[in-house]
């Protein structure tokens, strides 16, 4: 990776997240625009593609959200010894690898989106999978700032972590990479492995010089990815003069505990 954290973003992303007496919610702009969006087709607008995608997206989060809680869960049972190592690293390694599906297909989703709020007409083959978006503008800015606007290929360009993040995903589902998890109580440690090569390598999230902290690791992303939602959405309310009936929406999930938790720790390092 080697940019170093960008603690502002995940400082934002956690402005969103927070607590009443039903439980820990996520409350940014994103889930604001998908209640806006739907009231809208509801009333007739022309949005359906794009309240479908968005809802694709929303449907994401929460099976991340639920993957966070289930690998907290199970680690405090292996960690009191109610859950055997053997099992513990399976389901672990089962977990961590469906985390990073989860989240790269996000990005397909959004590069459609980005398609239909786009200036022009953007090639179906550039706006079917986020990097071949992101190769467009970054090989052919004239034409995709013309076409994106300048102000939306920019925040396509601004996304560098998610290189790294399709890296580690493809080797795992495409490349014959392979989750090891490792047995320390009351951490969840990981790598991926193609071949002899380690595929993640972030000092700042790193147990050791081999392995990473899974808390660390996913905080990290999940705080890139919820902060780089809310710049979208914000760029969507623009393009489409969205008007924001829905205030103070609210989406509830007992894995947002966790995640809070885990970008807290990512604030943490280095002070």
């Amino acid at each position: 990776m080697g940019r170093g954290i960008n603690k502002q973003q995940l400082k934002n992303t956690l402005s969103t997240i927070n607590r009443d007496k039903k439980g820990y919610f996520y409350s940014g702009q994103f889930v604001e625009l998908l209640g806006d969006v739907h009231t809208n087709v509801a009333m007739g607008a022309k949005f359906w593609d794009l309240y479908s995608y968005l809802q694709f997206i929303n449907q994401n989060i929460w099976n991340i959200e639920t993957i966070a809680l289930r690998l907290d869960w199970q680690k405090d049972l292996w960690t009191r010894d109610e859950l055997e190592d053997g099992l513990w690293m399976l389901f672990a390694a089962t977990d961590i690898d469906h985390f990073h599906v989860e989240l790269r297909s996000i990005f397909d989703y959004l590069a459609k989106v980005i398609g239909i709020i786009s200036l022009g007409q953007v090639p179906s083959k550039k706006r079917s999978s986020f990097i071949k978006l992101k190769n467009w503008v970054t090989k052919s800015s004239n034409t995709a700032y013309q076409l994106l606007g300048k102000d939306l290929a920019q925040v396509v360009l601004s996304c560098e972590w998610f290189d790294d993040l399709r890296d580690v995903r493809n080797s795992v589902v495409h490349e014959g990479g392979f989750t090891i998890v490792f047995p320390e109580k009351g951490k969840i440690l990981f790598q991926v492995h193609k071949g002899i090569n380690r595929k993640v390598l972030i000092p700042e999230i790193m147990f050791n010089e081999n392995v990473v902290d899974f808390e660390l690791y996913a905080g990290l992303y999940i705080g890139y990815l919820i902060g780089y939602l809310e710049e979208i959405s914000e760029l969507i309310y623009k393009r489409l003069n969205l008007k924001k009936v829905c205030s103070n929406v609210r989406s509830y999930h007992t894995g947002l505990r966790v995640i809070r938790d885990w970008i807290e720790r990512v604030l943490c390092q280095d002070k």
